[in-house]
């Protein structure tokens, strides 16, 4: 190991509580980030290659490219020639962090906030009426291929919820009417496909992939909004994206990736996706059954997605690579889920030990994964960084007291803000 990129146990500067670990881990990733202007690289961009162009002709040759870059060790881009761009969906997690970031100091919360939205509008795809977001890379996967011109559901509904969030946490309206527009978007140009229970939200326009994690994550901003602004139509399509997550949630709690041959593994980060929106739904009071099934997923969770150490398996079957959207996810979903059961708030508070002592760089970042006889140790922007500061800082508000969460601007100073492009 190299001790000089990797935090170890006792490093010089950790505190000495989880409070403070905590906060001292989002300071210095939030320094790191805001230096970098959150615009990093990404481990599935190497379609964005400037050279090794033949690659590029064929689904094979892209796919051949992809993963070339994903799992190297040594970053890729600059013999590549891949240019650092900011992506949707990085910038939807740090503005979320940033909304609940009470480390910080109101005004440069405040700041921070605007700027961040404001980029996040500006990356909104001009091919469509309303606002949408993808990657800002082309994507070949085993399922298909999608431009970068193409909105997908994961990056808009972040970038929706997100948007949300900063909302409730400031009183700025033009937010709330930039996630409605997102909102109507999917009722717009994102079919669903009715199936047993209900029917499901595709991954793409004109798409009808049964994805899990997708469909609930249109579900919750659909849900979300409804409970700012109310809307029948909003309701209903959340309903039965939800009655279709229902039906086919298994009978151990689970839910595979997706609901088509080569598609049935279960993993963590997905599966924590599909809980925090099904929570959102629950919140909404979109469906009764959201809550005995809500249970029974957390419990298989908890149970069969970590180590006993507090280390995150990628797969339920399977414990490498070991993924900082897996360590992310885990303390988001599970710290946001404390209230309900101890356990699911003590195993945060291990996963976040876990990820200081074994996934985190000495310049504050995080690796990008762990596997069994090495590291890749690429800052990879929307795989880590962005989530692992937006789940810290869900930690941080989800374990504060009552009383001394806020340290938000009111609404009155903040309801003019707008999101510029």
């Amino acid at each position: 190991m190299d001790e000089a990129e990797i935090a170890a146990d006792g490093r010089g500067g950790l505190a000495h509580s989880p409070a403070a670990d905590l906060e001292q881990a989002l300071i210095q990733l939030e320094s790191w980030g805001a230096a970098r202007d959150w615009c990093g690289p990404d481990p599935y961009e190497g379609l964005n290659a400037r050279r090794m162009g033949a690659l590029r002709r064929t689904s094979l040759g892209r796919r051949i490219l992809i993963q070339a870059v994903k799992p190297s060790p040594v970053d890729l881009r600059r013999p590549l020639a891949i240019p650092a761009r900011h992506n949707a969906a990085a910038l939807a997690h740090v503005l979320d962090g940033y909304a609940r970031a009470s480390f910080l100091a109101p005004p440069a919360r405040q700041r921070q906030i605007e700027r961040v939205a404001s980029q996040l509008q500006a990356l909104s795809l001009p091919e469509f009426d309303l606002p949408s977001w993808g990657y800002h890379f082309d994507v070949e996967t085993r399922v298909f291929f999608y431009s970068r011109t193409m909105p997908n559901t994961i990056a808009t509904a972040f970038a929706g919820l997100a948007l949300i969030t900063a909302y409730e946490r400031t009183g700025a309206a033009s937010y709330l009417d930039l996630a409605t527009r997102a909102g109507e978007f999917f009722l717009a140009h994102v079919p669903q496909t009715e199936a047993r229970g209900g029917a499901f939200f595709g991954y793409l326009v004109g798409d009808r992939s049964p994805i899990h994690n997708s469909n609930m994550l249109a579900c919750a901003l659909l849900a979300r909004l409804h409970r700012h602004e109310p809307r029948q139509a909003f309701a209903e399509a959340s309903r039965a994206g939800v009655g279709y997550c229902l039906a086919h949630q298994r009978p151990d709690g689970s839910w595979p990736y997706g609901e088509r041959p080569g598609l049935d593994w279960v993993d963590g980060f997905h599966t924590g996706y599909v809980l925090d929106a099904l929570a959102a739904c629950g919140d909404a009071e979109i469906d009764p059954a959201i809550e005995p099934a809500l249970e029974r997923g957390l419990d298989f969770y908890e149970r069969n997605l970590f180590l006993d150490d507090g280390t995150p398996k990628y797969y339920a079957t399977g414990v490498w690579p070991v993924d900082s959207q897996s360590v992310a996810q885990a303390i988001q979903t599970l710290s946001a889920h404390g209230h309900r059961d101890a356990r699911y708030r003590d195993r945060s508070r291990q996963v976040l030990s876990w990820a200081l002592r074994n996934m985190r760089r000495q310049d504050g970042a995080f690796l990008f994964q762990r596997r069994r006889y090495w590291r890749n140790s690429v800052p990879h922007v929307r795989w880590a960084q962005a989530p692992m500061f937006a789940a810290m800082a869900a930690m941080a508000e989800a374990e504060a007291p009552e009383g001394a969460r806020g340290g938000v601007p009111q609404p009155s100073e903040t309801a003019d803000a707008q999101p510029t492009q």
